[in-house]
């Protein structure tokens, strides 16, 4: 059973997929602040805007899943820098220090949120990103790319669509996933032998769906769960949403005001 490094474990990506994962690998689990684990976990606190910590975490395992990351619409470029791009360097060089040999870098839909979400998008499109943080994931999927090609870690860029546990509204049903259909798309970036750095979509079957996820398809990933069997009971259809939030991919990320950029 091979032993796989989960960054950002008690985010709300990393409680979806951690119980789901549990039985095929050996988890090692990381978070800046103490959280709840399973006994079949091993939990390392530390932060990963260390270098050395990171040189720690990477320690005999065999692949990386790096869900941490400052998240959020009303960030400036300066909070993100530690935690969303020095973070990234230094956890892909501890990698390659530890002849680690996968790396899955948890990215978002919002590195396209600019575009409009009338057209589909597929896993070639020209990054668009709508805000700082969505600037971070296009700098961690750069950066993931270059490390990959450098020195062949086999990387997957994955980028998320919305995670929730209930589907809230009718943008979120056109790019939402479940747990269970993202960790079979961590399964294949773990384990399928073509993988050098490939980006797919973490998206379920969606109803009108903004992207096309041919790349994913080609490789195995087959979705098993439906957006609109997973509503809230609150659920709003598109038509019920203000047309500013629903125009762009990214929603209210596309059309908050941008944090003016200042040193210090």
């Amino acid at each position: 059973m091979r032993t796989i490094l989960i960054t950002g474990a008690a985010g709300n990506v990393g409680r979806l997929v951690r119980p789901l994962m549990r039985d095929s690998y050996k988890l090692r689990v990381t978070g800046r602040n103490d959280f709840p684990v399973d006994d079949r976990e091993e939990k390392i606190i530390g932060d990963l805007t260390s270098e050395a910590f990171c040189q720690e975490v990477v320690e005999g395992v065999d692949g990386v899943i790096h869900l941490a990351g400052l998240v959020g619409p009303d960030f400036s470029f300066e909070e993100t820098l530690e935690p969303n791009y020095r973070a990234v360097l230094y956890l892909l060089e501890a990698c390659r220090k530890a002849n680690v040999a996968r790396f899955i870098f948890a990215s978002s839909h919002h590195i396209v949120g600019q575009y409009p979400s009338d057209t589909t998008y597929d896993h070639a499109v020209v990054p668009a990103p709508d805000g700082y943080y969505g600037l971070s994931k296009a700098f961690g999927e750069a950066a993931s790319a270059m490390y990959a090609h450098r020195y062949g870690i086999k990387t997957m860029l994955l980028r998320i669509g919305n995670a929730d546990p209930k589907v809230v509204d009718g943008r979120r049903e056109r790019i939402w996933t479940s747990g269970r259909d993202m960790v079979q798309l961590i399964a294949i970036g773990l384990k399928h032998p073509e993988i050098c750095c490939d980006v797919v979509y973490s998206v379920s079957n969606c109803p009108d769906p903004v992207f096309d996820n041919s790349r994913a398809a080609q490789l195995g990933y087959r979705p098993q769960d439906f957006a609109s069997d997973h509503r809230a009971p609150e659920f709003r259809a598109l038509s019920e949403l203000p047309r500013e939030q629903t125009r762009k991919v990214g929603g209210f990320f596309a059309v908050n005001p941008l944090p003016v950029p200042k040193r210090g």
